[in-house]
């Protein structure tokens, strides 16, 4: 059944010209005598648009662009102006976390447990309603705030910013938060457990008891068709995919009936977040094939 989805899977990228194609075939080996002339092409509209006053003057725009840049293998001249400009996001006025009231000090979720987290919209401004690249939307304006700042925290350490004092206090914060995931309710909504986890895999290992904790929350959390109650499939596995922890291929086999069922003929995923989503499900299904061989 991999293998099936695998071939599916290929000829989806095999028709596209974009990055995730781009990576795609590279994961798998399957490059084409184009590509190198295609990364150079994404590579150079990528970074043209990083200056751009469009890009420039939006956070998300920003943190979209610099991914896209990474995963591209761009060069730290590149990325530098767009990690920059992320950076300076961090706590500023309208990040979660920020002010204090009796309730969210009883969560943990104020300023005196959480820090550094992103400011990626001002206080006055509406944040939400956000879509991420996996397609998860989120219409609340605090959890649109905290998963934004998840994926700025995961692009800056992927860009190699982990010596950022804001950057290690973001990541200081998971761990007051927990208690709140183990409780599993929606103070905190459970989607955002895997938007944490996402920035995780990417930390050094100072933060990796913070990790397991997390990976331990969702696997006990996880239904026996593999699903999550109220959390999003395909941000479940984009939170996961990366994640390097010992638990985390058996919570991935447990996934893997759901994510088989959601592929079509085509290869893909569906209509939200096509391209994404089928990286997210090859990254999964080469994990699981490789860890069978």
């Amino acid at each position: 059944m991999i293998a099936l989805a695998l071939d599916r899977l290929a000829g989806f990228f095999g028709r596209r010209n974009t990055r995730q194609a781009w990576v795609a075939r590279t994961l798998t080996g399957g490059t084409f005598g184009s590509d190198a002339s295609l990364r150079e092409q994404l590579v150079r509209s990528a970074a043209a648009s990083l200056v751009s006053p469009a890009v420039a003057g939006s956070p998300v725009r920003t943190v979209a662009v610099v991914e896209e840049l990474i995963d591209l293998g761009a060069d730290h001249l590149a990325l530098a102006p767009g990690l920059d400009r992320l950076l300076q996001l961090t706590g500023g006025p309208g990040a979660f976390g920020e002010g204090c009231t009796a309730a969210r000090h009883a969560h943990r979720v104020c300023e005196h447990f959480l820090g550094g987290f992103f400011a990626v919209a001002a206080p006055t401004l509406r944040a939400a309603p956000a879509a991420l690249p996996n397609g998860r939307v989120y219409r609340v304006e605090s959890q649109a705030r905290f998963a934004l700042s998840c994926w700025m925290l995961e692009v800056v350490l992927r860009g190699g910013r982990v010596a950022d004092p804001a950057v290690q206090r973001h990541l200081d914060s998971f761990q007051h938060l927990v208690a709140e995931w183990e409780a599993w309710t929606d103070f905190l909504v459970p989607d955002l457990a895997f938007s944490a986890l996402g920035a995780l895999a990417a930390a050094p290992e100072r933060w990796q008891p913070t990790l397991e904790s997390v990976v331990r929350i969702v696997a006990n959390h996880q239904l026996p068709d593999g699903t999550w109650p109220r959390v999003d499939f395909f941000n479940a596995l984009a939170g996961l995919a990366r994640v390097g922890h010992p638990l985390t291929p058996a919570i991935l086999e447990r996934a893997l009936p759901g994510l088989l069922q959601r592929q079509r003929d085509d290869g893909s995923f569906g209509n939200v977040a096509p391209d994404d989503r089928a990286l997210i499900g090859l990254r999964i299904l080469l994990r699981l094939a490789a860890g069978r061989r």
